[in-house]
């Protein structure tokens, strides 16, 4: 689904200036932080002889590759024009949303919603079953119902035929709901009233597609269900205040729900630390309780954490962990924050863990841990991680294109903000480098590829969207970056790997929207700025080397265009324009074709073999332990895949090397070294945790294999679990167990020093809060110390691009209440 906006760009501006207001400016022409906050910037005239990269706009033209007669397509204007079709739309309204609605992706919907603080206005609903050529206006199929611009449309992710429009009330009762629901792309609507007013999301189930939950707050925040997508419901417990299914890999009858001891329905805010976490194995018929006293709570694949307070000290937060959907609990191995600091999940594929720990202070940064396969025992990633507080945002990206590669941001020590990769699944991280022949003008600078993503557009940037890939483009990935030696705020070029982020080139000049399609084989592209309108789209076939040019409107004024939306599953070659009329402000929906362009399939000769890693210093292409094969089309081929087409897929196993794993608990690795150094804090100390009630001690060369890596023979370090006779409880203590080398027991005085030294600092930093902001804890509202974000989640169904919004994925921010 896509929700445009043509109001955005007003509200851009309000942000602009509100920023102003508060102090947040710009130095020079790069991103800052300052270490009271992490958006904070230094005032400064822009510097624009910093950094800067000479640029070449001659790759957004027709032809780059003088020598390859390939790149100029003959008579494009009369070909794709004979495959685009314009629909323009009476309408006028704020907002419109769009979501394709069928298994065949011929149906897409669109419907269009006005609102402005308590006033909506009448909402409108078309359909098109051609792949968006044709609409027709189906208001008459639900009654003329207003529908909700926010929660107003749900579609199933396991069929995208049924889809649910929630509807205002005529009396604006809270006490029902009525929906309108189909199943079977919006052929037809089933008028249902629930049985309680729903206000915020229906949460599916991740394998059934007909069963929901819903929340309903003003109900005594009661839990509902549905199994049969949303014709009858029915509640299964009261005084909810979270709530999830189990993962896909969990029992199917799985739910987990937070409760508060406090009717939240009641006056009083709950005290902290009076949620309980609940699962029911019977759709709620029986719960029991799994976790007492927790604060928040995260779910998926595996894993369930759970935040809890110390119980040394109840102003301090640890992170528990089960791997058994809740039977047994254990202390993970990070560090312990004090309540105003907060944990957040980035990502958890692949049997392991990336957790952000937030650093004290509110710098806006924190440390990245990487876990192991239980996600119990957790070793630093990546330091100086930006993820500003209150934000809620972070430019934590994992490409989906290959495996093991993530992007992110870091603040530097002179608090610039610059992009670093890894291509190990956080084993090292280092600066992306620059394209070649592109540097700075200032000789003495070292400039790499600087990545714009949800923190620049937070910021102000313009930036229409940020990095893209996707599996079935392999090592395929479109950014919007600059060449500098930090985060800049100019407009950004757009720049495509076909490695998975090895090698780079700038692709076109300045903000572009852009989409993949074609399983890679073609690249579209429409030039994007605030307020600026076109009528031009552009086009790839060889993963944006060369670029050609359509005139998909006669307006010559052309459209300000509001987002690409290419069909879903790749089943064709559709893509759809969207946009409004710079003076009518009416929408505008342009579809073209491109098999007109790409006329032949794709036969054997147009593939070639493509081995993932293969570049940087790595001569076998080993990751994890693999070596991978892939089917790759050539650049130059300029033909249609077959969506049906199963690609050839080879692994084989590679010898290890330090690059298959990582460092130990209690261990380091320097910027871009291989080597694992004993951590300062460590040293000369036996590293003990407590695991299912018994402690173990670790016995460690510096390396722990990561989770997942298959490689065999080699380099094999040594690394034992001592089960010792003592027992222990999961009481968050054996954070910070570690004894006096040479010796088994841990002596008393040394555990004592320890516990007055940590809670020492945890005072001092108390102290300095409380002198720095002039506020009581006790007079401010509850921080909850976690926070679940599923970054990485996505769905080619429902592609989400509300410019309206800060970010495009779905975020939990840890700086509200779990209750707001």
């Amino acid at each position: 689904m896509a929700n445009y906006s043509h109001g955005s760009m007003r509200y851009a501006q309000i942000i602009s200036i509100f920023l102003v207001i508060l102090g947040f400016q710009w130095q020079g022409n790069q991103v800052k932080a300052s270490s009271g906050f992490a958006a904070s910037f230094t005032q400064e005239r822009v510097r624009f002889d910093k950094a800067t990269v000479d640029k070449d706009d001659s790759t957004s033209r027709l032809v780059k590759r003088d020598v390859d007669s390939k790149c100029v397509i003959n008579d494009i204007q009369t070909k794709l024009t004979a495959h685009s079709h314009q629909h323009q739309f009476n309408d006028s309204n704020f907002s419109l949303m769009l979501l394709w609605a069928g298994s065949d992706g011929k149906e897409l919907l669109a419907l269009s919603t006005l609102e402005f603080a308590f006033f909506a206005s009448q909402s409108k609903l078309w359909v098109s079953r051609d792949f968006g050529k044709t609409f027709e206006g189906i208001n008459h199929m639900i009654d003329d119902a207003v529908i909700k611009k926010n929660g107003g449309i749900f579609k199933s992710p396991h069929d995208p035929k049924r889809i649910i429009l929630v509807s205002y009330t005529e009396t604006m009762d809270r006490s029902t709901t009525k929906l309108y629901i189909t199943k079977d792309a919006a052929n037809s609507f089933k008028k249902i009233t629930a049985p309680f007013y729903l206000d915020g999301p229906m949460t599916f189930h991740p394998s059934d597609e007909s069963w929901i939950l819903a929340h309903a707050p003003y109900q005594n925040f009661q839990l509902f269900l549905t199994k049969d997508f949303g014709i009858t419901w029915h509640p299964i417990r009261e005084n909810v205040v979270d709530y999830s299914w189990g993962s896909h890999k969990m029992d199917k009858n799985l739910i987990y729900v937070v409760t508060d001891d406090v009717n939240p329905a009641n006056d009083k805010d709950p005290q902290e630390g009076e949620y309980n976490l609940l699962r029911t194995t019977t759709l709620g018929r029986t719960f029991e309780v799994i976790k007492e006293r927790m604060y928040n709570y995260g779910i998926q694949g595996k894993f369930i954490y759970v935040a809890i307070a110390d119980k040394k000290d109840a102003e301090n937060r640890i992170l528990e962990v089960s791997i058994n959907q809740g039977q047994s609990w254990n202390a993970t191995h990070l560090p312990v924050i004090a309540k105003d600091r907060f944990f957040s999940i980035l990502d958890m594929n692949e049997g392991m863990v990336f957790m952000h720990v937030d650093d004290p202070g509110n710098t806006g940064a924190g440390t990245i841990y990487t876990s192991d396969s239980d996600g119990i025992i957790f070793s630093k990633s990546l330091e100086k991680h930006l993820f500003p507080k209150g934000g809620g945002v972070t430019d934590f990206y994992r490409v989906q294109s290959i495996r093991g590669v993530y992007l992110a941001s870091q603040i530097g020590e002179d608090q610039s903000i610059h992009t670093v990769a890894t291509y190990d699944r956080g084993g090292i991280w280092e600066d992306i480098k620059a394209p070649d022949g592109m540097k700075c003008k200032d000789p003495e600078l070292k400039c790499n590829l600087q990545v714009n993503n949800r923190y620049s557009k937070l910021k102000g940037v313009g930036l229409p969207m940020g990095p893209l890939s996707k599996d079935s483009a392999q090592g395929l990935i479109l950014t919007h970056a600059h060449v500098s030696d930090a985060l800049e705020i100019s407009d950004p070029d757009v720049f495509v790997s076909s490695d998975g982020g090895y090698a780079w080139h700038k692709a076109l000049t300045g903000p572009h929207h852009y989409a993949i399609t074609n399983h890679g084989g073609l690249l579209v592209a429409v030039p994007a700025g605030t307020g600026a309108a076109t009528n031009i789209v552009k086009f790839s076939y060889d993963e944006g080397h060369c670029w050609n040019e359509f005139q998909f409107s006669e307006d010559e004024a052309g459209i300000i265009v509001t987002g690409i939306l290419p069909e879903p599953g790749e089943k064709s070659l559709n893509i759809s324009i969207w946009g409004f009329g710079a003076d009518d402000h009416l929408w505008r929906a342009y579809t073209i074709d491109f098999s007109a362009i790409l006329t032949r399939k794709c036969h054997v000769n147009d593939y070639m073999s493509w081995v993932p890693h293969l570049d940087n210093d790595n001569a076998q292409g080993c990751l994890l332990g693999l070596i991978e094969t892939f089917e790759k089309v050539k650049p130059d081929s300029r033909c249609q895949i077959d969506p049906e087409y199963e690609r050839p897929h080879e692994q084989h196993r590679c010898e290890c090397s330090k690059g298959d794993y990582e460092c130990d608990f209690g261990y380091q690795r320097e910027d871009n070294e291989q080597e694992c150094e004993v951590s300062p804090e460590f040293a000369d100390k036996e590293l003990e945790l407590c695991i299912n009630g018994r402690e173990e001690e670790i016995r460690t060369k510096g390396y722990r294999k990561i989770p997942g890596d298959q490689c065999e023979n080699g380099f094999e370090p040594t690394r034992d679990m001592e089960t010792l006779k003592k027992k222990c409880h999961n009481d968050g203590t054996n954070l910070a167990k570690a004894g006096t080398g040479g010796h088994k027991s841990r002596s008393a005085g040394v555990v004592v020093f320890l516990i007055v030294f940590i809670l020492g600092c945890g005072l001092c930093g108390f102290l300095f809060l409380l002198y720095r902001d002039g506020k009581l804890p006790c007079l401010r509202r509850r921080i909850a110390s976690y926070s679940y974000s599923a970054l990485t989640e996505s769905d080619d169904l429902e592609k989400i691009l509300d410019l309206d919004s800060k970010e495009h994925a779905y975020h939990d921010t840890s700086d509200e209440d779990m209750i707001e």
